[in-house]
Parts: C-alpha cells; structure tokens; sequence
C-alpha cells in the first residue's frame, strides 16, 4: 500500500505510531485485531524492516557491513546478499567501488593497504540502505521516502519488483506517482485523516485530493 498526502498530513507520524515508536493517545492500532499494546514491542520489531528519511549510515564500516547489519543474528547470508543487492540496484555502483563491497565508504577510514575509503552520494547511501532492508528479508516492509535521491527510473524499478512480491506487505511513503501508481491500495492523508482510499484507477477517477494533489504528474 502507498500512504500519500502534503508535507505535514501526518504520513512519518502515521509510519512511527505502526512501528510502536509512538503511542496513540487515543484509540488503539491493532495487529490481527489485538491491541498492539499486548504484545511485547521486540516482537513486533522482528517482524519489520523500516527504512525512513533518516536512516541510519554506518561510516566506520565497509559496504558489505553497512548491509549485513540488516540482520546480524547469524553469518552473512551470500544469497540473501547478493539479492539484496540487485532489488535495491546497488550491484553496479558497489563493484565499482576501489575494494568492491569490502571498501570503506568514508574518506576518513582508510585500509590496512593505505587505500582509503570513498564519499557515496546521496542516491548510493540510499540503495545501500535499501540493501540493508531487503537483507533483512522481514515479512513486512515500511518504507518512508526511501528514494528520493534516486532517479525515478531505477525507483520504478525497485518498486515493480518490491510490489510484484505477494509474500510481503509493503507500506511506502512517496510523492512520486510512478511508485505510487503500482500500489494494490492507496491512502490520502489530510491534517492526519485519511480523506481518501482506494486504487490509482479508482482515485483518478473521483477527481479529489489525491487527483489534485498528483494532476500535474498525471499530465
């Protein structure tokens, strides 16, 4: 599902009240119809893989680490590492890197050789860390802007194949209507209520906020 609205509709909220970061002060979120309250949040948490604006980047490692982190609870996985990779279409860029995926990516680290690490841009620390969720391979996947400093047309792409697998739910934020499209269901937010729901055909077609929010998208 997509989550859409202005900035300040209350979507980052929304993302930390269901990841149990935040605690309603009035109603309830339930997980199979019980009260999110009753279960112990560790449990929870084991079950998500959450990639938000802020995300974290690990600068005193190497790449490969800065993915692995995703799930240390055994030895890296290589096939669970190399998919990771490709969904988040890290591949390219990381075999280009002075060491691979073993290199450091700060240039204040530097290796037992005296090569030293490199700066990622934006867009790289961002299919990083997109690597690093897929790693951890959890049944539910949130994802707040995960991509804005990636072009739109490697979003596409990640989204397409993200969206295409029905053994997970994926709840995104984006403001961008390529993503937004692919989604099963949509939720439009306004002052934190959702105004509107439904899919990308059924939304176009009402002619309300989420046609006027995305109509020069649409054009």
């Amino acid at each position: 599902m997509a989550i859409v609205g202005e900035n300040g509709a209350g979507k980052s909220t929304l993302i930390k009240l269901l990841t149990g970061l935040y605690r309603p002060t009035k109603g309830n979120i339930l997980l199979d119809g019980v009260d999110m309250n009753e279960y112990e949040v560790g449990s929870w948490h084991k079950l998500l893989g959450v990639l938000q604006q802020d995300f974290l980047s690990y600068g005193f490692a190497t790449a490969k680490d800065n993915i692995y982190f995703g799930d240390v609870s055994g030895p890296l996985d290589q096939k669970r590492f190399d998919d990771a990779i490709n969904r988040a279409e890290a591949k390219t860029f990381l075999a280009k890197l002075p060491k691979g995926i073993d290199s450091f990516v700060t240039t204040w680290m530097e290796h037992k050789d005296g090569t030293k690490g490199v700066d990622l841009s934006g867009g790289q620390w961002q299919r990083l860390a997109l690597a690093r969720n897929f790693y951890r391979n959890s049944p539910i996947i949130i994802l707040d802007e995960p991509t804005s400093a990636i072009d739109a047309l490697a979003e596409a792409r990640i989204f397409e194949r993200l969206f295409a697998d029905k053994n997970r739910t994926v709840i995104t934020i984006s403001h961008r209507l390529t993503t937004v499209e692919k989604a099963d269901m949509i939720y439009m937010l306004e002052g934190g209520k959702i105004v509107e729901r439904g899919t990308h055909q059924q939304l176009v077609k009402n002619r309300g906020p989420y046609y006027k929010m995305f109509e020069s998208q649409l054009r």
